[in-house]
This record gives structure tokens, C-alpha cells and sequence, in this order.
């Protein structure tokens, strides 16, 4: 199974928001998957779940937030890496240690996300950055995800 789109979530913002896990789950914890419509009302029984930009916990949890959160999307693969790769990019000289800024592991890193999205997965990257801030890129494959196949998309591509 091959993901047909991805979408694309970028958060900055304060470590402690961040490990505020509160927002970051829905209502409830579901180990099985279930119907598009009981994860559209899981989703909605938590306002502040919905309306939190902070990554949620589980990656596929973002296509259950409005749409309106969405960054970018794309139909290819090699689109969504170079988008991942642009925000990664940006956020570089705000990284906190050496060891995230270095570009061997950077080249590294692109490589695999690329390699990811090609068959279909979702790719991840979250970093501390100088200060009290931390920053989140994700790239999200929809219809379907391989981790919760039945989330409904939030949006076509």
C-alpha cells in the first residue's frame, strides 16, 4: 500500500507547551482501529485536541485536526522530501546542538526521509532549538496511513 498524498505540519514553539502532552492526545486511547466516522468523533469530544497546533503524540493523530493546519501537500514523494528538506533547511541555524546541525547527519537524515516517503511512509523530525524552543516537521502520508488506515483524510490533494 502505497500512500497517495502527503501532508505537511510544521511547529515552533516552547519546550514546555511541547511536553504539555494534554493537547496532544485525543479523548481517548484507541489500540484498534475503528470507522471514519467514530475517529471523527473521537476527535471532536476534544476541542482543545482539535485545536492544539502542537504535534500530536501519534503521527497519523494530525489528520484528525482541521485541515486549516496543513502546511502543504503534495501527490509525489519526491515533493514532500524536498518540502521536508526546505523547513529541516530553515530551521538549521536555530538547532541547539552541533550534532543536529551537522550536514553529514543532515544528508543522512534527507536520504532517509526520502527513502520513507517513497514507500509510502511518514517522516518525523523534531528538534531543540537555542533557548526554551523546540520545533516539529512532519510529513503525513493520507489515504491511507499505514499506522491508522481508517483516519479519514482531512482534505484531497
Amino acid at each position: 500500500m502505497t500512500a497517495s498524498h502527503w501532508h505537511c505540519y510544521r511547529w515552533t514553539g516552547e519546550r514546555r507547551t511541547y511536553d504539555d502532552e494534554s493537547t496532544r492526545r485525543p479523548p481517548h486511547l484507541v489500540v484498534h482501529d475503528v470507522s471514519p466516522q467514530e475517529w471523527r468523533q473521537i476527535a471532536s469530544a476534544s476541542p482543545a485536541f482539535m485545536a492544539s497546533e502542537v504535534p500530536p503524540l501519534e503521527v497519523p493523530h494530525w489528520l484528525l485536526r482541521p485541515a486549516r493546519m496543513i502546511k502543504a501537500t503534495f501527490g509525489e514523494p519526491e515533493k514532500a522530501a524536498v518540502w521536508y528538506q526546505d523547513q529541516v533547511t530553515d530551521l538549521t541555524p536555530a538547532f541547539m546542538t552541533d550534532h543536529d546541525k551537522n550536514p553529514a547527519r543532515q544528508t543522512e537524515r534527507f536520504a532517509a526521509a526520502g527513502d520513507r516517503l517513497g514507500w509510502g511512509g511518514d517522516v518525523v523530525g523534531g528538534w531543540y532549538l537555542r533557548g526554551t524552543g523546540f520545533a516539529s516537521v512532519q510529513v503525513v502520508a493520507c489515504s491511507a496511513n499505514r499506522i491508522r488506515p481508517a483516519i479519514p483524510c482531512p482534505i484531497s490533494p
